[in-house]
């Protein structure tokens, strides 16, 4: 099934909006987050490998200066366990299916390496062994920068890590001379490095923002913010095929601005402008389903599509589009037939019987149009599928 229409303008009324917490509306969050995902897999599966490498390395320094139920410990959680869950986990980047769930499975792990190693550290040090606290320190900017988290995830895990050691060494560990110091440099990491991953998190979020725009700008009009002609036929066609293959109705309506080129030269181009703007919000307003959707054809003249609608609602349409622009009211002197702006436009309902059948429902709509002007204007003319020469309903 095909996938509904998002809103065009959400990525610029995002972008005005701000997102200072780092977070979107809900459907713009889930998109980012997959944009996310996909943008991060290589960074990923180079961190993973990184950390396999670099404790491999770290492996043979540490055991020099271990002995007894440390090592034990050390070997048990470092040699056992942190490398095969992390191989484990540089598996799991090369299946789509489980990368949605790798900042989770990372916060974990991180957390896993970051406490496990606080222990180890304040162990060392009441057993008098040399233990470096700095890991903790490597482990904050790995959290942030290197592990595939959001900000609020890694700057969690952070939080974990060094209140974890700090904890175990008030708990454990005599005063001693450089303590406080050591709580400085920690603190001194995660202020750095938070500061640094909530920036480069916001970056993303903007390059995401205007990606998205950008993406839009080819398929948006750019006076009414509508599907423009070209995204008009590539949905007209895939939906067409869509409701050939699933036996489902399409309505599809072509609208015309009456008297369109008189309102232009009595009232001049912005005021014409600015009539556009407002035939083209009130008439997306009566396409709210998810597949239906609205755009500008070309010049006055406007396309409507209604998906799966009943063999009845054809006529409600109709009626509810050409009320919504008469309660516009929008003043038209120089109208042969009204003193306010008018439309007329041609329908076509009906389920499609041939998949390729789009550009003949468009030329069906576009004949039932012609007639609609050709009868009076300020008119719809309804029509079955490929009964071009029957008028099954008007709406004046």
């Amino acid at each position: 099934m095909p996938e509904p229409d998002w809103d065009l303008q959400k990525y610029d009324r995002q972008l005005k909006k701000g997102f200072k917490s780092l977070s979107f509306t809900d459907g713009l969050e889930s998109e980012f987050r997959n944009f996310f995902h996909a943008r991060n897999v290589v960074k990923q599966r180079g961190a993973i490998m990184v950390g396999i490498i670099l404790l491999l390395l770290l492996i043979p320094l540490d055991v020099a200066h271990l002995e007894g139920e440390i090592l034990n410990f050390y070997l048990i959680v470092r040699v056992w366990i942190t490398i095969p869950i992390l191989i484990v986990a540089l598996l799991f980047t090369f299946r789509e299916g489980f990368r949605r769930y790798f900042s989770v499975f990372s916060f974990f792990i991180i957390a896993f390496i970051g406490v496990t190693t606080n222990i180890q550290v304040v162990y060392g040090l009441q057993a008098g062994l040399f233990a470096p606290y700095e890991g903790a320190m490597l482990l904050i900017m790995v959290a942030f920068f290197l592990g595939g988290m959001y900000f609020r995830q890694s700057l969690t895990c952070i939080i974990i890590i060094a209140l974890s050691y700090m904890v175990l060494s008030e708990i454990y560990l005599a005063p001693y001379q450089y303590k406080l110091h050591q709580y400085f440099f920690i603190f001194a990491t995660c202020l750095i490095g938070g500061v640094s991953a909530y920036t480069l998190e916001y970056q993303v979020r903007i390059a995401f923002l205007q990606r998205g725009a950008l993406k839009c700008l080819a398929k948006t009009d750019h006076l009414t913010g509508l599907f423009n002609r070209g995204a008009l036929n590539q949905k007209l066609t895939h939906l067409t095929e869509y409701a050939f293959r699933e036996k489902k109705t399409i309505t599809l309506m072509l609208v015309d601005v009456d008297f369109f080129k008189n309102f232009n030269d009595l009232y001049g181009h912005l005021e014409g402008d600015a009539c556009l703007i407002k035939v083209a919000a009130a008439l997306a307003k009566n396409c709210q389903r998810p597949l239906d959707f609205a755009g500008r054809y070309g010049g006055e003249e406007f396309l409507l599509m209604w998906f799966d609608a009943a063999p009845n609602e054809a006529r409600t349409f109709a009626e509810k589009t050409k009320h919504s622009i008469d309660r516009l009211a929008v003043p038209h002197e120089a109208s042969a037939i009204s003193n306010m702006v008018t439309i007329s436009g041609g329908m076509v309902t009906g389920v499609p019987t041939h998949p390729n059948q789009a550009e003949a429902i468009l030329h069906q709509a576009d004949q039932s149009l012609y007639r609609a002007k050709d009868s009076g204007r300020n008119r719809i003319i309804i029509q079955d599928l490929g009964e071009e020469n029957n008028i099954a309903d008007l709406v004046k």
